[in-house]
């Protein structure tokens, strides 16, 4: 397995790249401003052209938990993106309804349809570690960058030492939101100002989504 720097280095060289592009998969529910910091930060410190959030129809790993419909997750991401430029909404997982939602078959459907494009895939910290249990997760590694977040202090000595030779790993600033947080304060009534986009949260409110009383 070629370290991450060889990686670039055969990438670049091999063929004319038109545009980078960061493929951010995830659940979304709901997205928040620490996805919108996360996309930014990748997309400035791998100088990437746009970075693509993707919410997955059923992420395999989550299967064990109810999920918040796909399309009104899709939704919540359109809104969060708004109008800029370099951070976009993709519904590339939900057009195909594959059940479960592997990385792989999204990454194809991307390397298909846009042949010239150079792709990176941002994962968080604790899936360099789980890396090899995902579908086909060498090929992922040949066929494109892959680019962890991990939480300052993880330890990675438990991961596969393929993973973390191919893996560019960035030290990525600690944001302390998260979906779950959101979930649970508006199950509670309680406030989620400045966690998520006013503009997510009226639509969560309209849609009575999270809500013990829904």
């Amino acid at each position: 397995m070629e370290c991450f720097s060889r990686v670039i280095k055969r990438l670049d060289k091999s063929r004319k790249i038109d545009m980078k592009i960061g493929i951010f998969g995830g659940t979304f529910d709901p997205p928040h401003w620490g996805h919108l910091l996360l996309a930014e930060f990748v997309r400035d410190e791998m100088g990437l052209d746009r970075v693509l959030l993707v919410p997955a129809l059923l992420p395999p790993h989550k299967e064990d938990r109810i999920i918040t419909d796909a399309q009104l997750r899709l939704e919540m991401v359109k809104i969060l993106c708004g109008n800029d430029p370099y951070i976009r909404p993709s519904d590339a997982d939900l057009v195909h309804g594959r059940k479960p939602s592997y990385t792989i078959d999204l990454l194809e459907d991307f390397f298909k349809k846009f042949p010239d494009n150079e792709f990176f895939l941002i994962v968080g910290g604790d899936s360099v570690v789980e890396f090899t249990t995902w579908h086909r997760w060498e090929e992922i590694l040949s066929r494109c960058v892959v680019v962890a977040l991990p939480r300052p202090g993880r330890d990675f000595s438990s991961a596969d030492r393929k993973v973390l030779d191919a893996v560019k790993i960035l030290k990525s600033p600690l944001i302390e939101i998260s979906s779950t947080e959101i979930r649970r304060r508006v199950r509670e009534g309680k406030s989620i100002r400045f966690m998520t986009t006013e503009e997510v949260a009226k639509f969560i409110a309209k849609k009575k989504l999270y809500s013990a009383n829904k």
